[in-house]
């Protein structure tokens, strides 16, 4: 599903300059030196719910977190009111490629959670969004 999300907005955004994976938002706080304008997908959580069958197969719907994160670089911003002022583009950009898409025939449409702001210092910034759909887990 990450590379497929990847793709999606790479294929669809206008505002990321690349799309890249990564495994945890850590990792890129701890000092990415990607360029402005870098989109990023990041595996989050996944709850799953119990098992619907007692005879005849396995199927659990799974419950699908991911972080779609982007860096804005501006130096000389000590405030880093340029950095957000670019916040709301690449932030529209991203929702209208992933707001009621559904990477699978059998998943729901990605939703929304949350969204927040960090500050790396050294004039960069992260916007990381949190969305949401299902799978489902089958088997014998």
């Amino acid at each position: 599903m990450i590379e497929l999300i990847r793709q999606r907005l790479e294929d669809q955004t206008t505002t990321l300059t690349s799309v890249d994976v990564a495994e945890d938002l850590d990792a890129l706080a701890a000092g990415t030196s990607a360029p402005s304008g870098t989109g990023f997908v990041v595996p989050y959580r996944e709850r799953a719910r119990p098992n619907t069958r007692a005879t005849g197969g396995h199927r659990q719907l799974v419950e699908v977190q991911v972080v779609i994160a982007f860096l804005i670089r501006v130096h000389g911003d000590a405030k880093g009111s340029e950095r957000a002022r670019q916040f709301d583009a690449h932030k529209t950009d991203i929702e209208s490629a992933m707001a009621g898409w559904a990477p699978f025939d059998e998943s729901n449409p990605f939703d929304l959670v949350g969204g927040e702001s960090t500050s790396l210092g050294n004039g960069v910034s992260i916007y990381a969004q949190t969305w949401e759909t299902t799978r489902y887990l089958t088997g014998q």
